[in-house]
């Protein structure tokens, strides 16, 4: 599956008096839709999670525009790898809804860093789920096509929305633009488009007031795996 959004929380793995050490030092702020968290080329100030709202983690790209690469949901920690690596924010980070994010600064997080095995050891599996996942997701790019992938990210989009599911209609309050999945999976808006009317014209999404909703999930996650290649055995 394609996700440009997941539930990964690697704070939540932590025993519990890690935890606890963290949320007391952690300082917590509120945001408008909108607001720069960082931005691409700036010193790292520290690591990041996500409490309520949705971040979006963006590409500056040569043209001025800004590529969607990710977004940030409930519990999602971002910013750590930028602390341990001691070298600025490659990419900037922008609140796409009013959100509340924690904030751990450089000094604490590399001493609970120390003091606590269990949070390198969680950082550990992040990242190296963050690199299969990349992998994963380049081998999807060639192998499904466009139709596949936009109602593979519109599914998982839903999947985390912290929307009601009623049946299998899911509301998707997860803020996105037709710009942002096609600049998120490399096509054109009108590419996006074209895949987003046939969605339409099939009854599985429809948009009301500005928020998109799944009329079926089922249908839609077996429209992804549709004339899919069968899977091959990964080292």
């Amino acid at each position: 599956m394609m996700h440009i959004a997941g539930r990964l929380n690697w704070i939540e793995e932590l025993p519990q008096d890690a935890q606890m050490a963290i949320r007391q030092r952690f300082v917590y702020r509120n945001l408008s839709a909108g607001d720069v968290i960082g931005e691409a080329g700036q010193p790292s100030e520290g690591m990041y999670q996500v409490q309520s709202g949705y971040i979006k983690m963006l590409a500056d790209q040569p043209d001025g525009e800004r590529a969607l690469l990710l977004i940030y949901m409930r519990g999602n920690c971002f910013g750590e790898s930028t602390v341990i690596a001691q070298r600025p924010h490659h990419h900037t980070t922008v609140a796409a809804s009013a959100a509340r994010i924690a904030f751990l600064n450089h000094e604490d997080f590399h001493d609970l860093y120390c003091q606590y095995p269990s949070i390198p050891e969680a950082l550990c599996r992040k990242f190296a789920t963050a690199l299969s996942s990349m992998i994963s997701f380049r081998e999807t790019q060639s192998q499904a096509n466009v139709g596949q992938r936009v109602a593979r990210v519109l599914y998982n989009l839903a999947e985390v929305s912290d929307a009601q599911q009623v049946g299998q209609y899911r509301e998707i309050d997860v803020p996105f633009t037709i710009a942002d999945l096609s600049s998120f999976l490399g096509v054109t808006r009108q590419t996006v488009q074209k895949e987003i009317s046939a969605l339409k014209k099939r009854n599985l999404i429809y948009k009301l007031h500005g928020t998109w909703t799944v009329r079926d999930m089922s249908q839609l996650n077996s429209l992804t795996f549709q004339n899919e290649p069968a899977p091959h055995a990964k080292d």
